[in-house]
């Protein structure tokens, strides 16, 4: 069950990859786009979105150390990531992206605590035995 909900949150988090869409119009100084302190967090985003797919292709068929340390620095950095977007919303505010729109600053803390859910289940007895032990079956 661990893994199906790690496989779901993560490829949820694939929508980070839309934010390829934007990054040309970081700084541009056009009506609605981006001030130019969003270009890192933007990059941030999309490489955290496409490496999504990756992540979840060995959340699904992979095992051992590396798919688990994978999951866990992966995840890290996506939470890196959302939290410096946020701080960059706080001091460079892009109030016409739509998803600020929609969810407001709230987002950056629904993204971030669905990264933290990955880091946790894996850390849990099952997931362990899963992805470190050889021969292990998932409970």
């Amino acid at each position: 069950m661990y893994k199906n909900i790690m496989l779901v949150l993560t490829l949820m988090l694939l929508g980070r990859a839309m934010t390829l869409v934007f990054v040309h119009r970081a700084g541009a100084g056009d009506v609605g786009d981006p001030a130019q302190a969003w270009l890192m967090p933007l990059l941030g985003d999309a490489v955290i979105g496409i490496t999504a797919l990756f992540l979840a292709y060995l959340i699904w068929k992979r095992r051992g150390l590396w798919v688990w340390t994978a999951i866990i620095v992966w995840n890290c950095l996506a939470i890196w990531g959302v939290l410096s977007a946020y701080i960059i919303h706080l001091t460079n505010p892009w109030p016409e992206f739509f998803m600020l729109q929609a969810f407001g600053a709230s987002m950056f803390f629904v993204a971030s605590a669905m990264h933290l859910v990955i880091i946790i289940l894996p850390c849990r007895q099952s997931a362990i035995a899963h992805f470190l032990v050889r021969g292990a079956v998932a409970r």
